[in-house]
This record gives C-alpha cells, sequence and structure tokens, in this order.
C-alpha cells in the first residue's frame, strides 16, 4: 500500500506566517497553482489513485479537489475524514510570529512544538495521528494507492508514527512546504518513506 500524504496549498495566513489550526482559511491564488502542479507529477508517477480523504477544512477540501482533477478522479467520491484535521493552536491561532512574541514572550518551544493555551497537546496529538494512520491501513486494505491531504502538523505527525519516532516531530530530516508531497509504502512488516522532488519529478526515498 502506498499513502500519498500531500499539504495543501497555500493561503493568505501561510503568507502573513500566521497560525491556522482549525481556523477555516481558503487557498490564495498560488496555492491552488501549488496543488495543481504538485497533482500533475502525482499523475506522471501514479496515474491510478484508488481513493482520495482529506481533512474537514476548507484549505485541504479544495486542495484534494484540485488534486482529484489532476489525477481524473471522481470529485464526489473523496472522503472527509474528521481525524486529519490539523492540529488545534488555541489561543495562538491568527497571530503572526512577532504578535506570538509579544502576547506570549515566556511561550514554551521544544522538539513536541509550541505550547500556547488551548493547544493541542502533543501527546494527544500523537494518539490521533496513530489512530488516522491505522484507520486508513484497515479502511483501504485492498487499495494501492491512497492519497491523504491534510496540514503540517498532523502531517509531521503521522510521519513520527509511522517511523517509530526516528523522524520526530517537525525535524530538520523532512520539510512540509504548502503543497509538499510524501509517499509512505507500508507492509505489514516493512515502512518507507520518500519526498516528492517537483525539480526532479520523481520520489527520493529518505533513510531513517
Amino acid at each position: 500500500m502506498n499513502i500519498y500524504l500531500l499539504r495543501h496549498g497555500e493561503t493568505d495566513w501561510n503568507k502573513e506566517g500566521r497560525i491556522q489550526g482549525h481556523t477555516d482559511i481558503p487557498l490564495n491564488r498560488k496555492g491552488r497553482m501549488q496543488i495543481a502542479q504538485t497533482a500533475k507529477g502525482l499523475a506522471g508517477i501514479c496515474p491510478n489513485i484508488d481513493s482520495i480523504i482529506c481533512s474537514p477544512l476548507v484549505r485541504a477540501r479544495e486542495s484534494a479537489e484540485i488534486a482529484a482533477k489532476g489525477l481524473h478522479y471522481p470529485i464526489d467520491q473523496i472522503i472527509v475524514e474528521p481525524m486529519l484535521i490539523e492540529r488545534c493552536f488555541g489561543e495562538a491561532e491568527g497571530l503572526t510570529a512577532e504578535e506570538r512574541a509579544r502576547r506570549y514572550p515566556n511561550y514554551q518551544y521544544s522538539d513536541t512544538g509550541y505550547r500556547f493555551p488551548g493547544i493541542e497537546e502533543y501527546d494527544d496529538l500523537m494518539k490521533r495521528a496513530d489512530s488516522v494512520f491505522q484507520k486508513i491501513v484497515s479502511t483501504y486494505q485492498d487499495k494501492k494507492n491512497i492519497l491523504a491531504v491534510s496540514h503540517g502538523a498532523i502531517l509531521a505527525a503521522v510521519i513520527t508514527v509511522v517511523t517509530d519516532g526516528k523522524i520526530p516531530y517537525f525535524s530538520d530530516a523532512i520539510s512540509l512546504d504548502s503543497g509538499s508531497l510524501y509517499r509512505v509504502s507500508y507492509t505489514d512488516v516493512t515502512v518507507e518513506l520518500a519526498r516528492y522532488s517537483d525539480k526532479e519529478m520523481m520520489f527520493k526515498n529518505l533513510s531513517f
């Protein structure tokens, strides 16, 4: 089974450096172009996507629809998966880096991410990431190629889970830019992770 992890395209809040979390912000023009380009590349490598699932937030749903068009996949067959929603960042949502630093001068940052009031706790995020990955594997076990369209924090958590922590949350080993794409090749005994390069138009395996 190949599970393709696609981060949604750029939004105006991404461009402004604002944390989005559960706040429902649509794609901007650049974001729509990013997804169309990534979908074009994926179609050249894997033209047969069996199922597309996505977060319920509009930036992910719109990204899924754009990808579906590029992959000739029926838009009405996209499945919304609530557990793919982005991490909630609590009171920090909507704030730029400067605003966060001013409002929360003593906020903590570590390898588990930010610690703002109301944030989804790291352990809860990891449990959700594990649950949604296991759900995908069990629900689509008769499928070969699955595209999951979601968000940076939850996808980083999924990658941490599937690599058994060898790639830590928000590790320098991965880069979840807007429109970025990873492939998890999964069997009962092995997991391989690869990142799509839009410059080379191919997947490159990552060691972990």
